[in-house]
C-alpha cells in the first residue's frame, strides 16, 4: 500500500485527538496535543492510503538529546494490517535520526500483541516491563512491556 504521510502543525491538533478516540479508550485532547507539539523536538505524522482522503493512521514521538520516545501510534480499526502504521514508524525514526536521535523507545500494554509484533519486525527489542502500569477501564492491571531500537532503523 502506498501511503500518503503529512506532518501535524498546531492546527492538525483537533484531527490528532479525533483519530486518537478512535484508537484508544483513553482520549487524549486536542488541547494536550497542543501543548505536545509546541514542545522542542515534537514530531507528529499523520497517514492515509492514496486511495483515503481522510488521515486514518498517526505517530507522535519526542526528540530530547540522542534519544526518541514514541509518544502514541494508532491506526483506526478499518486501516489496520495494511502497513500505515510501519509507514509512519519508519518515517518518524529517520525524522528523529536527521534531529540527532540516535535510539528510539516506547512503552506498549503486554496484550497489544499486534503493537509488538509491529515493533519487533522493525527492529525494536524488549528493554524492560513496567509492572501493572496500564488500567483498563474494567479495573484490569496490565503491564508494560518497554522495547527499544538504535536507529537508523533497517
Amino acid at each position: 500500500m502506498t501511503a500518503c504521510i503529512r506532518r501535524v502543525v498546531l492546527e492538525s491538533a483537533d484531527e490528532l485527538a479525533s483519530l486518537h478516540e478512535a484508537c484508544f479508550e483513553d482520549r487524549w485532547s486536542a488541547e494536550a496535543f497542543r501543548r505536545l507539539l509546541d514542545r522542542s523536538g515534537a514530531v507528529a505524522l499523520l497517514a492515509a492510503s492514496e486511495a483515503e482522503s481522510e488521515s486514518q493512521s498517526f505517530i507522535f514521538v519526542q526528540v530530547a538529546a540522542d534519544e526518541c520516545e514514541i509518544l502514541t501510534l494508532g491506526t483506526v480499526v478499518r486501516a489496520r494490517r495494511k502497513g500505515l502504521a510501519h509507514t509512519l514508524l519508519k518515517a518518524a525514526a529517520n525524522e528523529a535520526h536527521g534531529l540527532g536521535a540516535r535510539a528510539m523507545f516506547l512503552e506498549v500494554a503486554e496484550d497489544n500483541h499486534g503493537a509488538i509484533t509491529l515493533y519487533r519486525g522493525a527492529g525494536f527489542e524488549i528493554a524492560g516491563r513496567r509492572r501493572k502500569y496500564y488500567r483498563r477501564a474494567d479495573g484490569t492491571a496490565l503491564d508494560a512491556v518497554m522495547l527499544r531500537a538504535t536507529l537508523p532503523l533497517d
